[in-house]
């Protein structure tokens, strides 16, 4: 059949099957080498591998979702599977010349399940420890609500070290909060770091979170921090995209996108936060269909969580000194830029800091992440953060993909809440090494 016949097959299929909403019963995780015109092929197939709801008007279920795409560091795709689309699937697969296809998870919401079982069980046993840094558990999965709730109160009980920022609103009115941590009024270089840009990579906000509080706790205590705390302002942004958050947490686990809706579109909401910027918009790596993950938006900051964010950069942090934006997964330490597999002029600069960074979170941990800029070591991304900001001139930029690595033992998005505390432990470490760096190399210049 040709290449367009298969779209109308997938299309036809989507109309067919019926399933629970959001419940990934039987869907498994599966993994085949592929290439760049098999890269391609998944990214036009992602347009339509969606299950519509007629009657409501609304998209029901997704029938396959590409979590993990073929880059130049790992040669094969990981893609989530309905049940009754799989053996379409393996047969699509064939068409494309891939035979052998590896399992990594059976049963999806498994997964799910213990995940959620887990954070419930651990909030139910856990006691209050009598303080309000303390009684913010760091090692589990809040909602954005009780994320919100932490910030206030450490600007209550800290208020000479921390501010609660006010960066936007989202697309369903929620606040996007933040929380400047710093030692003196005086505007200081600054230290950017946000997270949950993407709604199901739940371990990046959780990292921010455990990053907020252990400034907090420390300073005045350890040495190292105290001392980054009087060099740099840090503001730390843990949710830039709270509605699409929440709707992970309480419908669709593995929700990507925002939670904008369009009038081109019938059924599909969202766009991809991290395609939504206007530098380079619409360009490589980024999709025009609302239904695709990687969706670009309707126009360059079409959603107001990243127009907010932007303007906050721009107008409320007079010296941006380094910025990262956590996501998940892979343990890949990402640089500008994505648009192109060019690379900046200062990338030699980013390229020393960045080594510095995984350098110490090997050291630390025993973690390995590789660097490279987006379009070297991951494909092609236009309208990201990262490379927005390196436009405006911003010297030392990073988009982080933490734990897990990806390998068969890979938890993907649902790696379990023990694993926040040290993979926390090694980004503060590693942003620490980034903070040193700056800091040398302003001393350097100075000099000469």
């Amino acid at each position: 059949m040709p290449h367009h016949g298969w779209l109308l097959a997938v299309a036809s299929l989507a109309l067919v099957f019926s399933a629970r909403a959001a419940m990934y019963d039987g869907y498994k995780l599966i993994r085949f080498e592929a290439n760049e015109t098999v890269a391609e092929w998944l990214e036009t197939m992602s347009d339509v591998a969606h299950d519509f709801d007629e009657k409501r008007g609304e998209e029901r279920r997704i029938l396959f979702d590409v979590f993990s795409e073929p880059s130049k560091v790992q040669s094969h795709a990981d893609v989530l599977v309905a049940p009754d689309f799989f053996e379409a699937f393996l047969l699509m697969l064939q068409k494309q010349g891939i035979e052998k296809v590896i399992v990594l998870k059976k049963n999806m919401q498994k997964l799910i399940d213990e995940e959620e079982y887990t954070i419930d069980n651990r909030r139910r046993r856990r006691k209050r420890a009598g303080n309000v840094i303390d009684d913010f558990d760091d090692e589990t999965y809040h909602d954005y609500g009780r994320m919100m709730r932490f910030m206030h109160d450490l600007a209550y009980h800290h208020p000479n070290l921390v501010k609660v920022i006010n960066v936007s609103r989202s697309t369903e009115n929620r606040q996007i909060l933040g929380v400047k941590i710093s030692t003196s009024s005086v505007f200081k270089p600054a230290i950017v770091i946000d997270a949950g840009v993407h709604a199901r990579e739940w371990v990046a906000p959780a990292v921010a979170m455990y990053i907020m509080k252990k400034l907090v706790k420390s300073a005045g205590h350890d040495h190292r921090l105290s001392r980054a705390l009087i060099d740099f302002d840090w503001f730390i942004i843990p949710q830039v995209n709270p509605d699409g958050y929440e709707y992970s947490r309480n419908t669709d686990r593995l929700w990507r996108k925002t939670r904008s809706r369009f009038n081109g579109s019938r059924y599909c909401l969202g766009t991809d936060a991290n395609r939504n910027w206007g530098f380079k918009w619409g360009e490589a790596g980024a999709n025009r269909s609302p239904c695709s993950n990687i969706y670009q938006g309707a126009h360059p900051f079409s959603e107001p969580e990243i127009e907010g964010l932007k303007n906050f950069l721009t107008f409320e942090i007079p010296d941006l000194a380094i910025y990262l934006s956590l996501h998940s997964y892979g343990q890949v330490w990402l640089a500008p830029w994505g648009y192109t597999g060019k690379r900046p002029d200062n990338f030699g600069d980013q390229q020393e800091a960045a080594r510095k960074a995984v350098g110490a979170i090997r050291k630390t941990s025993g973690a390995n992440y590789t660097f490279g800029t987006i379009a070297e070591v991951m494909y092609p991304a236009s309208g990201t953060s990262i490379d927005y900001l390196q436009d405006k001139g911003i010297p030392y930029i990073y988009g982080v993909e933490l734990r897990p690595q990806d390998t068969t033992d890979s938890y993907g998005f649902n790696i379990p809440a023990k694993f926040i505390k040290p993979t926390g432990e090694e980004m503060l470490e590693g942003i620490l090494a980034i903070a040193d760096h700056a800091l040398l190399k302003k001393r350097k210049i100075r000099r000469v």
